[in-house]
């Protein structure tokens, strides 16, 4: 699994949107500051197209798009991994880089629990990101 996370972060900083096969399933939830990745897009986190777009691979992928558009240098590093629960790993993320049209410095420590399905791929993966910046990467991403 560690190797498989350290992959993703490598495909992320070269701009790849792959993933390890088997790492998410498409019913893999993604949470922001605690929030449902669904419940974010303004429509009812109940219809399948906002379910296909925010769960799984591609909710990943629709993610990590939307982040690197918002911040085009963007770079993710990883502290050290810690397990509590077997089916639980925590980390905290470093993303760096400068926001779109501002050129701002964007550098937050985002903490990252991975909660892993009993088949073994990520079944709930929850991230907490400052509200500040948060905003700001909101922002950023609605510049052309």
């Amino acid at each position: 699994m560690i190797d498989a996370i350290d992959r993703i972060i490598d495909y992320f900083n070269k701009r790849k949107l792959d993933l390890p096969d088997g790492f998410f399933d498409r019913r893999t939830q993604f949470v922001i500051n605690g929030a449902a990745f669904e419940t974010l897009l303004g429509r009812s986190p109940d219809d399948p197209l906002i379910l296909m777009l925010a769960r799984g691979p591609a909710g990943f992928r629709f993610t990590a798009k939307a982040l690197q558009h918002a911040i085009p240098d963007a770079k993710i590093e990883r502290g050290e991994i810690a397990g509590g629960e077997p089916s639980t790993i925590a980390m905290q993320l470093w993303l760096s880089g400068n926001l779109r049209g501002t050129g701002e410095a964007v550098n937050a420590v985002v903490p990252v629990t991975l909660k892993l399905a009993p088949a073994g791929h990520v079944e709930v993966a929850e991230a907490t990101i400052d509200t500040v910046v948060l905003e700001k990467i909101r922002d950023a991403r609605l510049r052309p």
